[in-house]
């Protein structure tokens, strides 16, 4: 079987979309390179549980009772080329290997830590039914692996910062509180967590489009990290960060 990742940066819509079409959608066989024969295969597609961000469209910072933080059942859709036979399994971009967090979610997660005084452990109890919790490791251990991310892509982010962004030095962006950690090693990844979510500044939360360019912001992150080919964020390794998280 072959693995292969589609563009999707909205988690809603893959979750409901129909893939009757997946044929029309991916043109070329990734296995052959036939042309037009790939078929949904229903009955051996499979799901998977991600934790997904839900935001209402005008949110202020600060207002954490309007968060939510939930698990949801993702599809992986199967197609088979009618030509090979070959199976593909179609993984939505929003996914990101290392971590049970949607992009969106992590990127979120990340900016909450950075811009407030929330805790790991706050934020699954802000966020997240009694019934529906997220261990508030897994967010610690997520937004860190994204630093040593931030910090071991360095050069490549800022060029693909420079297509996808009007401002492209991503070091000019300031504003940040001062970091939360102690340790050098776990501030040097909350810098490399800030050269990812660097758009979005504290004083960026206050209006009511915030919601509109955190999407907008995410959606160009999907394509930046798409394109990028990310090995999984728990092997990353960085020369300045010795411990794991």
């Amino acid at each position: 079987m072959i693995n292969i990742i589609q563009l999707a940066p909205v988690c809603n819509t893959w979750t409901t979309k129909k893939f009757d079409d997946v044929g029309k959608e991916i043109e070329i066989c990734p296995s052959c390179s036939s042309l037009h024969t790939l078929t949904y295969q229903p009955k051996k597609s499979s799901v998977v549980w991600r934790w997904h961000i839900y935001l209402p469209e005008i949110w202020n910072h600060g207002d954490w009772e309007q968060v939510q933080l939930r698990s949801v059942q993702v599809p992986l859709p199967i197609a088979q080329c009618k030509k090979c036979n070959q199976l593909i399994k179609i993984y939505p971009s929003f996914l990101v290997k290392g971590t049970t967090l949607t992009l969106p979610a992590l990127i979120f997660i990340a900016f909450v830590y950075e811009s407030s005084d929330l805790t790991w452990r706050d934020m699954p109890q802000k966020f997240c039914a009694e019934d529906d919790t997220i261990a508030h490791s897994t967010l610690y251990k997520a937004v860190h692996r994204l630093g040593k991310l931030g910090l071991s892509i360095g050069q490549e982010l800022k060029n693909l910062y420079s297509k996808y962004f009007p401002v492209s030095n991503i070091e000019q962006f300031t504003g940040w509180p001062p970091p939360k950690s102690i340790f050098t090693h776990t501030v040097i990844r909350e810098l490399g967590a800030r050269r990812c979510i660097a758009m979005l500044l504290p004083g960026m939360a206050g209006s009511v489009d915030f919601c509109k360019r955190f999407y907008q912001y995410t959606d160009a992150l999907n394509r930046i990290f798409t394109r990028l080919r990310l090995p999984p964020l728990y092997s990353i390794r960085h020369p300045d960060c010795r411990t794991a998280a």
